[in-house]
């Protein structure tokens, strides 16, 4: 049996936001202090990987679309370029439990951009679903310090803003999205080149062979496949309903942190997240079954 678009679109973004929750730990690993070093050189990683598969796997470019600029998915290229470099710079700056909070407002962010300048109607289960998820986020957070990095929590905001409205403009673009993620981190790491010039070189000089092993086990692996999922799922789900993903970055953090850096989670992380994943699983079930019931012809 064929699966519906809403359960399609439900697995994609489960598995991306599955993938993106381990970043933080990649980050952690890196060891490295200088946050635009670390942007440009996973979206030289992103962009790289993403040309490679659409020139040697035909199949694949119908999801990945065109890897390089057009008039259609410019502004989500330069949304996704904003988000890259807002997302490192507060993870790296900031108080990462505060970092997670903020940009777990990206689904109301996204229904209130979506509803106020498209007047586009947002589901109301949709609209609970991301309520459940930010009282699990709250509850996660509740037995940690939260900081007080005023710069690290506008970089956040702009994460979250950037995040929703690259979801919004990728559903509308034409074809395939999976590579826009990665064009977006390819801008970002331009711009910085442009700005900086050899101060990326000489700092690329000093990493060890470690620390590039996890540049490029996060650049090239794990911010691709993470993004490009949650970033395909809006061509079957709302923008909305894809922020939601982005939650189980919260949910999930904290036991990637145990299990490899041995940070023992609190009481705390395991009620929120078990709250943040039920909610995601409850709203991909009933996104599923309304989609069924829509399809299914009225009774004689």
């Amino acid at each position: 049996m064929k699966a519906s678009p809403a359960v399609t679109g439900n697995i994609m973004g489960m598995l991306g936001g599955i993938i993106l929750s381990t970043d933080s730990v990649f980050i952690r690993m890196m060891g490295i202090d200088n946050s635009w070093l670390i942007v440009t050189l996973r979206g030289i990683c992103m962009w790289a990987v993403c040309l490679l598969i659409w020139a040697c796997w035909r199949q694949s470019r119908s999801a990945i679309g065109r890897p390089w600029f057009t008039k259609d998915n410019l502004l989500s290229t330069l949304f996704f370029c904003i988000a890259s470099a807002c997302f490192v710079n507060a993870l790296n700056r900031g108080n990462v439990a505060t970092v997670l909070v903020i940009i777990s407002g990206t689904p109301f962010i996204s229904a209130v951009i979506t509803r106020v300048f498209f007047k586009v109607s947002v589901d109301r289960s949709v609209m609970l679903a991301a309520l459940a998820g930010i009282i699990g986020v709250a509850i996660v957070m509740s037995g940690r310090g939260m900081g007080h990095n005023g710069v690290a929590n506008l970089y956040a905001l702009a994460t979250a803003i950037s995040m929703a409205l690259a979801f919004i403009f990728s559903a509308r673009v034409s074809g395939g999205t999976v590579g826009l993620p990665s064009l977006g981190a390819l801008l970002a790491s331009v711009l910085i080149v442009l700005g900086t010039g050899s101060d990326v070189v000489s700092g690329v000089q000093m990493l060890s062979a470690e620390q590039m092993g996890w540049v490029i086990a996060e650049g090239a692996l794990i911010m691709p496949l993470a993004m490009g999922l949650i970033t395909l799922s809006t061509r079957f789900v709302s923008p909305t309903h894809a922020g939601l993903f982005l939650l189980l970055e919260t949910a999930l953090a904290p036991l990637w942190m145990y299990l490899f850096l041995g940070e023992m989670p609190t009481v705390q992380s395991v009620i929120g997240g078990s709250i943040i994943i039920i909610t995601v699983i409850s709203q991909s079930i009933y996104a599923g079954r309304q989609q069924s019931v829509s399809h299914c012809p009225p009774m004689a």
